[in-house]
């Protein structure tokens, strides 16, 4: 254990985490479910704006300065004289950051998308407010037209961040976001919690597979490292471009586990998770303490020797173990897997109710 964390404080009482064996074949896996398409198309939309109806919970008089510039683009759009009275009082209004994914398949103009919404400023609690609304822009700099709008009411989807809230379907496209094969190629990322060179061989093998008909047996698919796959598209199905990608992301029956999944419930305080939940190196303050998950190359007797074939791999089976033996409160322990997969060290999916 403690070849994973190097200092930490005992903090409360520990709480149970159940470990379930969840882990089974993915021959319901498909390649959309572990990677997209990387193309020019932006995989999110970014944006700023204000968050109205806050009960004493937002920014305060010092952040009301950093508001001026969107209250002038905004007035634009609604009541005037109402919306300076909602901005007069700071403590009733947040500035906020929004963020809007979009599929790895892309998205139809008109398609709603939930958005996060984060605070940026003073607020202590975004809870009760609402998003007044706002354009959505590509993070690019080449890309300078407006793909959506958002807006709508916040709900915190974790009480112990109430500066972080969701808006279900608070986000509209106004123009397609597709993704599209450039030159008779393209590249699929991994997503963070499945990038492994495991699963980027499994990918390139099962292309590899599906396409041997048409190219008899010669291999368009290669695993370029853990986090990407190169595909060069047959001859064939170069003048149908995007009905080949499309078949490409549909492919299941992939040689791999399902991806490891982690669930946390809020309200009972506990963590379930596969036995396969691997950590990439990082480290995390958390109040008074701190963790270290040390690099998988680490021997696994301290000053013991290394054996290239078999390295060590920090799981979440060791934080546990860890957490359990320090007596981690149960609010620490959920707010560090959390971190764990925002940072995407933790190598799983990750549910809360």
């Amino acid at each position: 254990m403690t070849k994973w964390i190097k200092n930490a404080v005992v903090c409360g009482l520990a709480c149970v985490i159940a470990v379930g064996g969840f882990v089974q074949s993915s021959f319901g896996v498909r390649i959309r479910d572990v990677a997209r398409l990387s193309t020019d198309a932006p995989n999110e939309l970014e944006g700023m704006g204000l968050v109205m109806g806050l009960k004493g919970t937002g920014d305060g008089g010092d952040y009301a300065p950093a508001m001026q510039p969107l209250m002038e683009m905004m007035k634009h759009f609604d009541d005037q004289v109402q919306y300076a009275k909602d901005v007069k009082n700071a403590n009733n209004v947040a500035i906020v950051s929004v963020t809007m994914k979009i599929p790895s398949e892309g998205a139809r103009a008109g398609e709603k998308l939930d958005v996060e919404v984060t605070s940026i400023g003073g607020a202590k609690s975004l809870k009760g407010g609402r998003l007044f609304i706002i354009p959505m822009i590509a993070p690019q700099v080449n890309v300078k037209w407006i793909l959506g709008w958002a807006s709508g009411n916040v709900v915190l989807d974790d009480d112990t961040v109430p500066t972080r809230g969701i808006i279900r379907g608070g986000g509209v496209l106004i123009k397609d976001i597709l993704p599209h094969a450039v030159q008779g190629e393209f590249t699929l990322v991994l997503h963070p919690n499945a990038a492994t060179m495991e699963t980027a061989t499994a990918v390139a093998d099962r292309i590899n597979e599906e396409v041997s008909p048409q190219t008899d047996g010669e291999r368009v698919a290669i695993a370029v490292d853990a986090t990407s796959v190169h595909v060069e598209i047959p001859k064939v199905e170069q003048s149908n471009t995007t009905a080949f990608v499309a078949r490409i992301l549909g492919l299941g029956q992939l040689n791999i586990s399902d991806p490891a999944k982690v669930y946390i419930n809020t309200k009972s305080k506990t963590i379930v998770f596969t036995d396969e939940v691997e950590l990439s190196p990082t480290m995390i303050s958390q109040g008074t303490m701190t963790v270290t998950v040390a690099s998988p190359a680490l021997p696994a007797t301290p000053g013991g020797p290394v054996d290239p074939a078999h390295p060590t791999t920090a799981t979440l089976r060791d934080l546990e173990t860890a957490f359990n033996l320090l007596k981690v409160s149960p609010d620490d322990r959920i707010t560090i897997v959390k971190m764990l997969h925002d940072t995407n060290a933790l190598k799983a999916d990750l549910q809360m109710e």
